[in-house]
């Protein structure tokens, strides 16, 4: 009697844009989850156009299919966001949830046994999913808390912005809210996320930590600047930045003889590329951050707003590079004060941290080291045999994986 292979199962991923070049950390957990998702089912990807996302190359990396959708005009934007507002939507959200006629034809064309919902944004489609494949099981990867974000940026904020930022932070959310209710699994960076989302009424929650790409050993052996790496578009990184370069290092560089303050990360705001002086170099976008880490003695994280875990720690530990950074930039992550990193808040704790690293190299070596061995798990091999664990578990799809791809780990580590 011959056997016939079993069909695989067949999932639609919808992203907010298309994860390739994975430049930034909401880029690299997509990619990683797709590549996940590509290794144990059979999937389509459907991403809306982003600037400076290679389609084609996200094509070449998945078996199954990618496709995008081309954004909508300003009139079309207008009035998807005067629609998400009378629908209590949060502000910029409603134009990456409406995927509109090519999803239909999708939805129309085959069965899926799941959709896989990259950040809340692409979530808003699940009514029309559900209208047209009741039996498809509903699937969230929450980056993030959002709400958590706004809400403790709000609490940093302007005076006269704090109002509009706790407007949305209110609506968002009321989404996370009713997603928690509305998924048959929600996936989360940390456990604390994944409280989070409990608390909202979540059925199934599970932590999927994020993934780090294989990093070449450090190339320098006597390192003298401190770096940050960030994407220093997104308002959390770029406070921080400044939090840095105006509060910290003024505290510390004349106890670092010829040491440099290293800012890189991606469409840097004229506020950080003020902050550019002959001790201090703002790169902006780089091909790869591994040089910049290979230079460094530490980095330094000052983050007070954010949620999830911070992929630039997991990069510097992967890298041998020692860690300062605030209990907001370390949440979520597996680590203790003084042996894999040193936690500090107040701009003086940075300063006098950065300091002790400079004077005791040792310090650095021991911490270096437990960082490495604290990365580990961390592994894009690791997080697709999780994936496909928790989608049987929990939803009942799937038995079978392809072998991870190789391949995955040069999209993960470029950065352009």
């Amino acid at each position: 009697m011959i056997k016939t292979a079993k069909p695989r199962s067949k999932v639609l991923a919808l992203l907010p844009g298309v994860p390739v070049p994975a430049n930034t950390g909401g880029n690299l957990r997509a990619l990683a989850m797709l590549q996940a998702l590509d290794a144990a089912f059979d999937v389509t990807a459907l991403s809306w156009t982003r600037e400076g996302g290679d389609i084609q190359a996200l094509d070449r990396l998945l078996a199954g299919r990618s496709c995008e959708v081309g954004r909508s005009g300003p009139v079309d934007k207008l009035f998807a966001e005067a629609m998400g507002f009378v629908l209590g939507c949060p502000a910029g959200y409603t134009r990456y949830g409406w995927f509109p006629a090519r999803l239909r034809q999708l939805l129309e064309a085959e069965q899926f046994d799941a959709v896989h919902f990259d950040h809340p944004h692409t979530a808003l489609s699940w009514p029309l999913i559900k209208r047209m494949q009741p039996q498809a099981k509903l699937v969230l990867d929450a980056h993030n808390v959002e709400a958590e974000i706004i809400e403790r940026l709000a609490d940093s904020a302007p005076r006269w912005q704090r109002r509009a930022m706790r407007w949305q932070a209110r609506r968002i959310r009321g989404l996370e809210q009713e997603l928690a209710r509305t998924m048959d699994l929600i996936f989360t960076c940390s456990e604390k996320d994944a409280e989070a989302f409990r608390a909202m009424g979540a059925r199934e929650v599970r932590v999927v930590p994020n993934a780090i790409p294989p990093v070449s050993p450090p190339l320098v052996a006597q390192r003298r600047d401190v770096v940050f790496i960030g994407s220093l578009d997104w308002r959390p990184n770029a406070e921080a930045a400044v939090i840095l370069a105006e509060e910290i290092w003024p505290r510390c560089k004349a106890l670092l003889p010829g040491a440099r303050l290293v800012i890189v990360g991606r469409n840097p705001p004229p506020q950080v590329q003020a902050l550019s002086a002959e001790d201090i170099l703002v790169v902006g976008s780089v091909p790869s951050v591994a040089p910049w880490l290979d230079g460094a003695f530490a980095t330094a994280i000052p983050l007070r707003a954010g949620s999830g875990t911070r992929i630039k720690i997991l990069e510097a530990w992967a890298s041998g590079v020692p860690v300062v950074a605030s209990r907001i930039a370390a949440e979520g992550l597996p680590y203790r004060d003084g042996h894999d990193l040193l936690l500090a808040e107040e701009p003086g704790e940075f300063a006098r941290a950065l300091v002790r690293l400079w004077r005791d190299r040792q310090l650095g070596e021991d911490l270096a080291r437990a960082g490495l061995r604290t990365v580990e798990p961390f592994t894009p091999q690791h997080i697709a045999r999780m994936v496909a664990r928790y989608y049987g578990e929990v939803l009942a799809i799937g038995d079978s994986a392809r072998p991870y791809s190789a391949a995955y780990a040069d999209a993960m580590a470029a950065a352009p």
